[in-house]
C-alpha cells in the first residue's frame, strides 16, 4: 500500500492517476466539515465519488438532496449496511470491486476536529486504513490538516 501522509492545501501532489482514474473519498455526513476535503480530492482527479454508508432502509433521498447542494460536481454512492456490519469493510469491499474496473485513490479526510478538512471520524479512517492493507493495490492517501 502506497500512502500519501500529508496532503497541502495546494494540491501539489506526485501522484498521478491515469485517464481511468477514480478518486474515492469516504464521507460520514454532509457537513461543511467536508467541504475542503471534497475540493482537496479533486486535486488528484476529475473523477471523484463520495462514498457513504448507512443502515440497509435508510431513505437516501434527503441525504442526496443535501449532498447535491453542497457538492454538485461530486456523484454520492450510498452503500447499504445490515445491522452489525462494519462500515470499514463494507467501503472496502466497494473499493476491491471498483478497483477491478478503474485506477483507485481513496482519500481518507480524518482531519482533527478543528479541520475544516475532515469527512471521516478518525476511528473510521484507522479502520479503513487497516482494511486496504489487506488490499495492496488500492492507493490510501491520508488527509491531515496543515
Amino acid at each position: 500500500m502506497t500512502t500519501a501522509h500529508r496532503i497541502h492545501p495546494t494540491c501539489t501532489s506526485d501522484i498521478a492517476l491515469s485517464a481511468r482514474g477514480v478518486v474515492v473519498i469516504p464521507v460520514d455526513d454532509v457537513t461543511a466539515l467536508c467541504h475542503e476535503a471534497v475540493v482537496r480530492a479533486r486535486c488528484f482527479g476529475r473523477m471523484v465519488r463520495a462514498v457513504h454508508v448507512c443502515a440497509r432502509g435508510t431513505d437516501h433521498q434527503q441525504l442526496r438532496r443535501l449532498w447535491h447542494g453542497e457538492h454538485p460536481l461530486v456523484d454520492l454512492v450510498v452503500l447499504d449496511a445490515d445491522p452489525g456490519e462494519s462500515p470499514a469493510a463494507i467501503l472496502a469491499e466497494w473499493v476491491a470491486v471498483m478497483g477491478t474496473f478503474d485506477d483507485i485513490l481513496v482519500v481518507l479526510a480524518d482531519g482533527s476536529r478543528e479541520s475544516e478538512a475532515r469527512a471521516v471520524s478518525v476511528d473510521l479512517a484507522v479502520r479503513l486504513s487497516r482494511a486496504f492493507a489487506a488490499t495492496p493495490a488500492t492507493l490510501v492517501a491520508r488527509m491531515h490538516s496543515v
